[in-house]
C-alpha cells in the first residue's frame, strides 16, 4: 500500500483466516484503511519469530500479494465473519463491531513468495496450492 504522497505504508492488523481470504477489521481513522479503499491492494507477511530462527538472515517468511475488498456493517459478509472475530479475539470485538468507523476487509491472495531459508525461495500463485516455483531456475521444483 502507498500513502497519497506515494510513500509506502506498512501496518499491522489481527486477522481471521478462511480458505479464500484473510479478513481484517480496520478503523477508517487509520491510514491503511484509507489506502485499502483508495487502492485495493495489500501485502500480507507472515514471518518466523527471531528467537526461533537459527539464522536471522534466513528467517522463514511467507508474503502474499492480495486484492482487498471492503464490506460494510450492513453486509451479509459482516454478519458471517464478526462471530469468527469474536471467537478469536474476544469481547473487544463486541465494541469494535459497533463503531461506525470500522470496516471489514477481505484480503484475497493472488500470489506471493515463500522463503524457507538460504537458496530456498519460491514464487507461487493463490495460496501456495502446490504450484511453488523455485526462484533459481537451475534448482528443481520443491514445495515442502
Amino acid at each position: 500500500m502507498k500513502n497519497p504522497d506515494g510513500s509506502p505504508d506498512l501496518s499491522y492488523a489481527p486477522f481471521v483466516d478462511t480458505p479464500g481470504a484473510f479478513y481484517i477489521l480496520a478503523s477508517h481513522l487509520s491510514a491503511h484503511t484509507e489506502n485499502l479503499i483508495r487502492t485495493p491492494q495489500a501485502s500480507v507477511l507472515f514471518i518466523e519469530n527471531e528467537s526461533a530462527c537459527p539464522e536471522i538472515y534466513a528467517r522463514r517468511r511467507l508474503r502474499f500479494s492480495c486484492h482487498a475488498q471492503v464490506f460494510s456493517q450492513d453486509s451479509s459478509k459482516w454478519s458471517e465473519l464478526i462471530p469468527h472475530f469474536q471467537e478469536r479475539f474476544g469481547p473487544i470485538i463486541d465494541t469494535l463491531s459497533t463503531l461506525p468507523d470500522f470496516k471489514l476487509f477481505a484480503l484475497t491472495p493472488i500470489g506471493g513468495q515463500w522463503i524457507k531459508g538460504f537458496g530456498k525461495a519460491f514464487d507461487f500463485s493463490g495460496r501456495v496450492d502446490g504450484d511453488a516455483v523455485h526462484l533459481n531456475p537451475k534448482k528443481s521444483r520443491q514445495s515442502d
